[in-house]
């Protein structure tokens, strides 16, 4: 089962700054699952639900996350989420509906 976590990140709007990012997501293996963005200030502020296998990735983040403030000037915190309970089974079929 994936590992969850939760990405705060913040700076200067900017075009690109999306991208650095997610960047840091992508080069780590992790797969980007919801994604909030919204304008505070002139802070451009983005929430990310990720998930990733490696169940170590916790360092590497903590490392990423500083080199993108000191780089990139965007803080960033990343927090693990605890394992997804499975939903009780009712009976029913769950269906999901595209439009």
């Amino acid at each position: 089962m994936d590992n969850r976590f939760i990405m705060t990140a913040f700076g200067k709007d900017r075009p690109g700054i999306t991208a650095d990012v997610t960047k840091l997501l992508y080069e780590n293996g992790c797969n980007l699952e919801e994604t909030t963005m919204t304008l505070l200030a002139d802070e451009f502020t983005v929430i990310l639900l990720f998930s990733c296998k490696d169940e170590h990735i916790d360092d590497q983040l903590l490392m990423e996350c500083r080199r993108l403030e000191r780089d990139k000037g965007i803080s960033a915190f990343v927090r693990p989420l605890a394992k997804k309970r499975e939903p009780k089974k009712s009976g029913f079929t769950e269906l999901v509906l595209h439009v």
